[in-house]
């Protein structure tokens, strides 16, 4: 079970994410993650991961792939203050390169002016 609440900038998407990010919950995050990446005016969404309690490897390719199918429209997938086992599990699949990834909001806003709006 999760929660995702979303906050919108200037062609800028925030995303902030709490629960599982697990097998039973990514089809349903999947949809929505892949709604706000290819909405119109959307250049970028930044998902913050702080509150994920617990992921699996499901849960991290949904994240690669909607970064991929954004890629293929000029957008982009940011990853916002993934939690340490978060961070870990990115680090064991070899893939944390593949996302931008930000340990802080000022980090964020140094990235992306937009969210400091």
């Amino acid at each position: 079970m999760f929660e995702l609440k979303a906050e919108s900038h200037t062609g800028v998407t925030v995303l902030r994410y709490s629960g599982n990010l697990l097998l039973g919950d990514v089809a349903q995050f999947s949809k929505l993650l892949e709604d706000h990446l290819l909405a119109s005016g959307i250049r970028q969404v930044v998902l913050d991961l702080s509150r994920v309690e617990k992921v699996d490897t499901s849960g991290l390719g949904v994240l690669v792939s909607a970064s991929t199918k954004g890629r293929g429209r000029g957008r982009r997938l940011v990853l916002l203050m993934p939690a340490p086992h978060v961070a870990e599990l990115l680090r064991k699949a070899e893939i944390e390169g593949f996302f931008p990834t930000f340990e802080s909001e000022e980090e964020l806003k140094g990235y992306i002016p937009a969210t400091a709006e």
